[in-house]
């Protein structure tokens, strides 16, 4: 499950498999559930750090955000290989193809600021927003109108931001495993999640279940345990989707197998 030499011809899945990856997800967390919240806690601390710059923060963590990506892809690999989970696989991205990730992360700084001034120049205000939802004295209609000055905008954003997502969900995976150049990385990886909309949809649902509820847990400490399974889940549509298997069994199965 390590040579991925096909990984620019994305298979095309059924439904049902969007479920099966976060099962297998849940089954890579099972391995080692501590050393895995434990790794994301101290990644996405450095990440919120990093975002606390003043000036440059926003930036920094947009481009480093892919290499912590990466690393979570390197150590589900571990796993699924059979290997011993370990720190320094959590840094495969920095100790990689570092400048090929971050340039993922400045496409995606770079679209989403094109795409907050196309919402802006559209009428989207959200200081507008705020205001009016904090005041004691707003009526539902103060609320509605700005509402309606605001949603052809909020839906272009949402229009531009579905491909973008698109392109960057396999990108880290493409370029740590396959060598992928980044622009090709967004392209292959836009085709794969368009190719296979039905079982992303299904996963995207799960997955988005998954995190509301952890978001109930008092001090979000439910996303030690749902990050690391989105993380999971992530890898295991990777494997069902790119890899080339001898047996051309369903990825998604056979990686779940092997954890059974």
């Amino acid at each position: 499950m390590n040579a991925d030499p096909n990984q620019d011809i994305p298979r095309k899945l059924p439904a049902s498999h969007g479920f099966q990856w976060v099962n297998t997800g849940f089954r890579f967390y099972r391995r080692n559930p501590l050393l895995l919240s434990a790794a994301f806690g101290v990644i996405f601390g450095v990440v919120m750090a990093l975002g606390l710059i003043p000036g440059i923060g926003g930036a920094l963590s947009d481009l480093v955000w892919p290499l912590a990506v990466a690393g979570f892809m390197a150590a589900f690999r571990a796993l699924d290989d059979g290997r011993e989970l370990e720190l320094p696989n959590f840094l495969a991205g920095a100790q990689g193809p570092a400048l090929p990730l971050m340039s993922i992360g400045a496409v995606q700084l770079l679209a989403m600021l094109v795409i907050g001034k196309i919402m802006l120049s559209m009428g989207f205000d959200p200081q507008a927003l705020m205001e009016v939802a904090q005041r004691g004295d707003a009526t539902p209609q103060d609320m509605q109108v700005v509402l309606n000055q605001s949603l052809p905008a909020v839906f272009t954003g949402l229009l531009l931001f579905a491909p973008l997502m698109m392109a960057t969900w396999f990108a880290p995976a493409l370029i740590l495993f396959g060598g992928a150049r980044p622009m090709t990385a967004l392209g292959v990886s836009l085709k794969a999640v368009a190719r296979n909309w039905a079982p992303m949809l299904v996963n995207s649902l799960a997955l988005g279940l998954l995190l509301f509820v952890s978001a109930l847990v008092p001090f979000l400490l439910g996303l030690l345990v749902a990050m690391p399974v989105l993380f999971g889940s992530l890898y295991a549509s990777y494997q069902a989707i790119f890899a080339v298997w001898a047996d051309e069994a369903p990825a998604g199965d056979q990686a779940a197998d092997n954890l059974a």
